[in-house]
């Protein structure tokens, strides 16, 4: 055991100079006053970890969690090999919904340049793990700058659990090496030499619990990135459910097994894959499912990895073969891995796109998850109707401001309403709104919400509609 210690303190040494740190300037993004306006900004600076990564033969590439980076205006790096000097880095791309916490930003070659003049030694470029996944109790060590600390900090523990992905999130290791802000965005190595995953979040008011997310899924985002400029994963576009015994005389199965398709979504995975309601999917590239959609096989053991692992695992763009069983018989089919279909009410966490009209004393945005979630601290009752549009397909315009004095204001809007027509015809997005204004100057615009609710605006013929459209 002091020898696997010893060789992993070595490693530990030797990959610590491939880990940098992440100095960002940009937009504080939880404040809820730029979410309801957009045109308020909130200035603010903050750091984080990430390393270089080897990646075929590119150069200067740099790997951090997307929450370091996220609405960022100015990002720089530092790194124990350059002194103190700083770097100005390019983001390439990141997942804005910061599930995986991934991004990926670079040194241009101008900087890369500036920064192998500094150097004190060549780039340590450190490799992902591919392949077999850590398993519970495998020794490893966190790499990161935590609280602001100018020296990288190393911090050891082991793999302590797994946590299964699901529609909406993805797999985590669980660990009980120290994360802390700050940390988050460097590596966790083993002692192969290798990136077992990238240190993403520590759980607050627990003791010694942090989550990794795996190397695989940070090669699925660069790749996606990369080669086809997608910040996302490959998913099943359509709704599964868990199989069942009670199922077997509807759907002519002598035993429970595979998971049900409950909805297929239009334009998605799997009406490409011509995969309808009711069918059953048993494998994907040749990977079986139980009931629960979880992997049968020795790995089921000690992992629950479920059918939403196995598919964002797949690159987007590669030909996917699935397994169904349909009225009994069982049938093969394939489709290209694609990301889900949008849906009318995304969600658009980086500020800088977030798109707003204000007019008659109302700030008016598409509504958004994020729009949803602030107005719980506003009305509920307007959080109610919102949560109640969240699967429609379409947008929808929301009113997420009122100034005092202004004609909405007189009219007693208050902020939540959703707007659906402008003089009788139905609209949906801001640059529809705009043109039946434009269309109407010096004269009104009668305006209807989703609950009913009318405003009848006069539209003044030099009016100066402030939007960000």
């Amino acid at each position: 055991m002091s020898e696997t210690k010893k060789n992993l303190t070595d490693v530990a040494r030797q990959m610590m100079s491939g880990v940098v740190q992440v100095h960002v300037e940009g937009q504080l993004e939880e404040d809820i006053q730029s979410v309801m306006n957009p045109s308020i900004k909130i200035p603010g600076q903050w750091s984080g970890s990430g390393f270089f990564v080897r990646y075929l033969d590119l150069e200067g590439h740099i790997v951090t969690n997307a929450h370091v980076v996220r609405n960022s205006i100015k990002v720089e790096i530092s790194s124990m090999l350059t002194s103190e000097e700083r770097f100005e880095a390019e983001v390439v791309g990141l997942v804005k919904n910061l599930d995986p916490d991934i991004a990926l930003i670079k040194l241009g070659n101008t900087e890369l340049q500036r920064f192998k003049k500094y150097a004190i030694q060549d780039i340590e470029y450190l490799k992902l793990r591919e392949g077999s996944s850590p398993f519970r109790g495998e020794e490893i060590k966190a790499i990161g700058y935590p609280m602001g600390m100018i020296e990288p900090n190393v911090s050891g523990g082991e793999i302590t659990n797994f946590v299964s992905g699901s529609e909406y999130s993805t797999e985590h290791f669980v660990t009980n090496a120290a994360i802390n802000p700050g940390n988050s965005g460097g590596p966790s190595i083993s002692d192969d030499g290798t990136v077992i995953g990238l240190n993403t979040a520590v759980m607050m008011n627990a003791e010694n619990i942090g989550f990794i997310t795996p190397a695989s899924f940070v090669k699925i985002i660069i790749e996606n990135l990369l080669q086809h400029n997608e910040s996302y994963f490959a998913g099943m576009g359509g709704k599964l459910q868990k199989n069942a015994e009670n199922f077997n005389p509807l759907l002519k199965q002598t035993q429970a097994r595979g998971v049900i398709v409950a909805q297929v979504l239009a334009h998605g995975f799997l009406e490409a894959a011509k995969i309808q309601a009711r069918d059953v999917i048993l494998a994907i590239n040749g990977i079986e499912f139980d009931r629960h959609g979880i992997v049968i096989g020795k790995q089921g053991l000690y992992r629950h990895q479920n059918i939403y692992d196995v598919i964002k695992l797949v690159p987007i763009g590669e030909a996917v073969e699935i397994t169904y069983q349909r009225a009994g018989e069982v049938h093969h089919t394939r489709a290209v891995a694609m990301r889900n279909p949008e849906k009318g009410i995304p969600s658009i966490p980086i500020i800088s796109e977030r798109k707003y009209l204000e007019v008659f004393g109302m700030i008016i945005q598409q509504l958004s998850v994020e729009i949803i979630d602030g107005m719980r601290d506003i009305d509920a009752n307007a959080q109610i109707d919102m949560i109640q549009t969240i699967d429609q397909e379409e947008p929808v315009l929301v009113v997420t401001q009122i100034h005092q004095g202004t004609q909405a204001d007189k009219m007693e809007w208050p902020p939540g309403e959703l707007i659906i027509k402008a003089n009788d015809t139905s609209i949906q997005t801001l640059s529809e709104f705009q043109n039946i204004l434009e269309q109407n100057r010096g004269g009104a615009v009668l305006l209807e919400c989703r609950n009913g609710r009318i405003g009848y605006f006069q539209i003044e013929a030099d009016a100066d509609f402030r939007s960000d459209v």
